[in-house]
């Protein structure tokens, strides 16, 4: 399932990043089982951040990852995860739950808004990649670091 929502994570980073997580004191992983009792249907991953965009409190809780089987979405499995997430959170002293969703995700977006999650900003971020001859600048430049 984390591959199903991270699929750009190759097999060796996917197993070091789920034993990271398992590792962490500030972390929990809830598991939705299938009716059935055959497997899972779905997952959620939250964990304390030192603060959140639109959050008045430090730290915060964050909903790092969530998913549900197709299969199984809109049937309230996505609802309770997200439900016990917060109960975690409380237990924890935590007075805000924060997360994220990508733009063009409209199903995680209306997700988050059926759940009661409010939209605090929007933002556009960017990469370059660094060419190596940067490495020796041009003999009149006047930035310096230490």
């Amino acid at each position: 399932m984390r591959r199903a929502l991270w699929p750009h994570h190759v097999a060796e980073e996917e197993a070091a990043d789920a034993a990271d997580w398992l590792a962490r004191s500030d972390a929990v992983v809830l598991v939705a089982e299938r009716p059935s009792g055959n497997g899972l249907a779905g997952f959620a991953e939250l964990g304390a951040r030192p603060y959140a965009d639109g959050c008045r409190t430090s730290p915060v809780a964050y909903l790092e990852g969530w998913y549900v089987d197709p299969d199984a979405r809109e049937q309230g499995v996505g609802a309770a995860l997200v439900r016990e997430g917060e109960r975690w959170a409380l237990q924890q002293g935590y007075q805000e739950l924060a997360s994220d969703a990508l733009l063009e995700n409209m199903t995680s977006r209306q997700a988050h808004a059926a759940l009661g999650f409010s939209e605090v900003e929007r933002s556009v971020k960017y990469r370059k990649t660094l060419a190596a001859e940067l490495l020796t600048p041009p003999p009149n430049q006047r930035c310096s670091g230490r």
